[in-house]
């Protein structure tokens, strides 16, 4: 209970993970969702708000997350949990120890996002709109082009005003998307009788909020800073060139450099959000840049620990006193220990089936397999020859 990264609650199991969800998520999502709505000019409905902020999040989030558990199985590793907390996700996932496992797992997460972006531009397309590919527009005004009509489209937030039959913006409008409560639109609109509004259908703009809410954490996840998806992507990268440990040293130090970045860009646009992602990128890179330094090395699952001398004598002269291991610290240790022994269970009976599989084979020949029993006698050689 003292440790926070445990104030989780389970939700659901699917595809053989369990899903949990971090107290702080709901908290931090409904303070966002409180933030937008109680703002001076707030111009969103609430309902609005809440499916953007917290129900689109959310699953965009676990797709994301389960997209690095694809990805593991795909190069032979597995994932038991996907925890949904306040910066995103964390999918644990154990992976061949290799640049290439690592690689595709740590990718697997952006190209969910890419292909959701691809899927939502495909569907707009098809009635004439281009999404918004700039990350500042407002996903609520949700401003469109339409090729077909030469029209920037908006949603109900949005006022954007043609002379009639024509593309020409009026010059109230011409330049800008202004925002509107929905009805203050509508009046500001049917005042002025010789325009015409360019309305953009309720479900082109959903779409469109769901390719700007992808495309917004494609950009963030893509960032070259450890430990976000970029940031390890770089340093499985160059771990075949210059070693693990030097590649993880130059992902660290790309990860301070991004996060000296967010914090000029948090200050310039005053984005919470933006703050609390700086500082996790840059602890997580303070923790392993001092973890090398002290001649040990931090990583997720792994804590670090004092040493003894060679025959423990207490005799000797008093030794410092051993650090206290972080609540953070020991969370990843007790995950590591429930790890390895899910995993050495799992060896145990993939090596019961394994013996009767081969007896199945001495006693009915090799053909007697079925697809399944060939594909795991494939993977479970595969592991012993690693």
């Amino acid at each position: 209970m003292l440790n926070p990264m445990t104030w989780s609650i389970p939700l659901f199991r699917l595809f053989g993970v369990q899903v949990r969800l971090h107290l702080l998520f709901i908290l931090i999502t409904l303070g966002l969702f409180v933030r937008e709505v109680t703002r001076e000019g707030a111009f969103v409905a609430p309902l609005d708000v809440f499916a953007f902020t917290v129900l689109m999040l959310f699953g965009i989030i676990l797709i994301h997350e389960f997209g690095h558990v694809f990805g593991a199985r795909s190069v032979g590793g597995d994932c038991d949990e996907v925890l949904l907390w306040p910066l995103g996700g964390l999918a644990y996932c154990s992976v061949p120890d290799d640049p290439r496992s690592n690689f595709i797992t740590s990718a697997g997460g952006p190209l969910t996002n890419l292909v959701q972006c691809l899927a939502a531009a495909a569907i707009l397309a098809v009635a004439g709109f281009v999404p918004s590919v700039i990350p500042w527009d407002s996903p609520y005004i949700a401003p469109m082009y339409n090729f077909k009509d030469g029209r920037v489209y908006t949603g109900v937030y949005g006022l954007k005003l043609y002379e009639a039959g024509t593309a020409t913006p009026l010059s109230e409008t011409g330049k800008k998307h202004l925002a509107y409560k929905s009805e203050d639109a509508q009046v500001r609109a049917a005042s002025l009788p010789m325009a015409e509004r360019a309305l953009a259908p309720t479900w082109a703009v959903w779409v469109d909020r769901w390719y700007w809410l992808n495309a917004v954490l494609l950009l963030i996840n893509l960032l070259p800073a450890f430990p976000l998806d970029g940031g390890q992507m770089l340093q499985a990268l160059l771990w075949p060139r210059m070693g693990y440990r030097q590649a993880t040293l130059v992902a660290c130090l790309a990860g301070y450099g991004t996060a000296m970045a967010m914090l000029v860009t948090s200050l310039i646009v005053e984005s919470t959000t933006l703050v609390m992602l700086m500082v996790f990128i840059g602890l997580t890179c303070y923790m392993k840049l001092r973890a090398f330094q002290e001649g040990g090395e931090y990583e997720p699952g792994y804590g670090g620990g004092g040493s003894l001398n060679e025959d423990g004598d207490a005799d000797e002269a008093p030794r410092k006193r051993a650090k206290q291991v972080g609540l953070y610290k020991r969370w990843q240790q007790n995950r590591t220990a429930k790890r390895l022994q899910r995993e050495h269970v799992q060896r145990t009976r993939d090596d019961e089936r394994m013996d009767s599989l081969l007896e199945k084979i001495a006693s009915k020949g090799k053909e007697s397999l079925t697809a399944e029993e060939r594909s795991f006698m494939t993977r479970v050689s595969e592991r012993y020859r690693k």
